[in-house]
């Protein structure tokens, strides 16, 4: 199926109305040369749904479009298996965003066909579904854009997202390829690129996202901002160390660029008897009680790996993240708000994330063998391993002002600042892609707007918001807040130590 120039312009128009009037002349060249695109594919074969068919598709036409688009020795380095693991990626995202419009599309073709009798009687499924596709995936894609066009929209930023991260990474491993082998593999040479391991964290910044590459059994972290809180906590863990806190905590290696890291890959592993178990929640509280001290938020159960007896953060960019109402909470709220550990309401978004909300799924969950150990029962190690870490920064003059001067260089640079949780962000992003939504980019973007909407931040917080959720972004700001307040005391308050006791029971 092709489309007329009519229809394209139907399309086009009907897609990026709410869009700057710079911009809407840049998308509608893309979206017209996705749309020809699309028309020249066939299914692959193999039986799947019209949902794969589709957007097999739309993920062959990405692939196609980074061909095209690419240098061809930046290609070189992508293994066949590595290929298919990028174009499922694409694929992946093509289908949760289509999944709600095509729904629709099956639900009222099912209707029409009901209603001339056709589905009265016993009818071959594979029949129907055959005539929903159409015989070219553009045939039912183009039915779905001309109702939906704010849907092809999205198609088209989704694919040239993927294609410009895609790009921007491979340039950026053929750059440091050699400084990641003396970083990470003991200077041994880094062969292609076996498999990717894309969508390990949320979408920020134009679709980039923590990307695992592998090759064979070796394996490292890219993420697409600068890792300097990774380094700061690193830094504070290996000063600790070097203070003679017990039992030694562990870190993952980082390599920082600038705008980008690297970082070492952390596997999941059991603990070997009940002795590293406890060593594990031993560390557990010195980790809460620095995170505590360094005002760090959003450590939760996601940025958390139990490798064996070692609890490893591989996620911390929000340092220092203290305001006026910082200094009116009480111990109980200072302790939440780190990640770490539920609040008074276990069924809150913060207490079902948290590191010890009580789960026992996930690679942050300690374990001997195969069984889940639970919280409770180290509830002696957890308070004295926060109690350790709290004496060991603060327990002397000395260490106050090292721990000073740390605090001022962090508040020096740019930071991430949280101003809604993700999840609350991911929300209104769902509500976003329903049909309803994607009748016209006016109506989405009207949509967003007012689920944005609201009295505790400024105008430009809210634009910048709007502006992330339309290109299907979860909000991410960096701010350099200036913001102080007075260090903690060398000898831990006892209501830190209460509060503690009270939220691990």
């Amino acid at each position: 199926m092709t489309l007329s120039e009519a229809q394209i312009g139907a399309i086009v128009k009907g897609a990026t109305e709410g869009d700057k009037p710079s911009v809407r002349p840049l998308w509608a060249v893309r979206m017209r040369r996705m749309l020809d695109g699309l028309a020249d594919f066939e299914f692959r074969p193999g039986r799947a749904t019209p949902l794969v068919k589709l957007c097999e598709a739309g993920a062959s036409y990405g692939w196609r479009d980074l061909e095209a688009t690419s240098n061809p020795d930046l290609l070189t380095s992508v293994s066949p298996k590595a290929k298919t693991s990028l174009t499922r990626d694409l694929q992946h995202s093509l289908e949760r965003l289509t999944r709600p419009c095509l729904d629709l599309e099956r639900t009222s073709f099912g209707l029409a066909l009901n209603s001339i009798g056709f589905l009265a009687g016993p009818t071959d499924p594979n029949l129907t579904e055959r005539m929903f596709r159409g015989d070219k995936p553009s045939d039912r894609l183009f039915s779905v854009f001309e109702k939906f066009p704010v849907l092809a929209r999205l198609w088209c930023q989704l694919v040239f997202q993927w294609r410009e991260h895609v790009t921007e990474v491979l340039l950026r491993f053929a750059k440091d390829r050699t400084a990641l082998s003396r970083a990470f593999f003991g200077g041994q040479p880094i062969g292609p690129i076996a498999a990717f391991q894309c969508n390990l964290s949320d979408s920020h910044n134009h679709g980039r996202t923590v990307i695992q590459l592998q090759f064979g059994a070796r394996a490292v972290i890219y993420k697409p901002r600068s890792g300097d809180g990774e380094w700061e906590w690193g830094s504070l863990l290996e000063w600790m160390n070097a203070q003679s806190f017990q039992p030694k905590l562990r870190t993952g290696r980082v390599l920082r660029r600038k705008g980008y890291c690297w970082m070492e890959w952390i596997e999941a592993a059991p603990c070997e008897n009940g002795a590293a178990a406890r060593r594990f929640h031993e560390r557990i509280g010195g980790m809460i009680g620095a995170a505590y001290l360094l005002k760090a938020v959003d450590c939760h159960r996601d940025n958390l790996i139990a490798s064996g007896e070692d609890p490893v953060l591989v996620d911390v960019d929000a340092l220092w993240h203290v305001s006026p109402a910082t200094k009116a909470q009480s111990s109980l709220d200072l302790l939440s708000r780190t990640g770490f550990l539920p609040n008074s309401n276990p069924r809150s978004l913060r207490s079902r994330s948290s590191v010890l909300g009580g789960t026992e799924a996930g690679k942050h969950v300690a374990r001997i063998g195969t069984n889940s150990l639970s919280t409770v029962q180290y509830e002696r190690e957890i308070v004295e391993g926060f109690s350790r870490a709290w004496h060991c920064i603060l327990g002397t003059k000395d260490r106050r002002k090292v721990f000073a001067r740390r605090v001022r260089r962090i508040q020096s640079r740019k930071r991430r600042w949280i101003y809604l949780a993700t999840e609350k962000y991911a929300a209104i992003r769902r509500a976003s892609i329903q049909a309803a939504a994607l009748r016209s980019g006016m109506e989405r973007h009207m949509l967003i707007a007012r689920l944005c909407s609201r009295s505790t931040v400024g105008s430009g917080v809210i634009k910048r918001e709007i502006d992330a959720l339309k290109r299907l972004d979860i909000p991410y700001f960096l701010r350099a807040s200036k913001e102080r307040i007075p260090l903690d005391r060398s000898n831990m308050p006892d209501d830190v130590r209460e509060a503690l006791r009270h939220m691990l029971v």
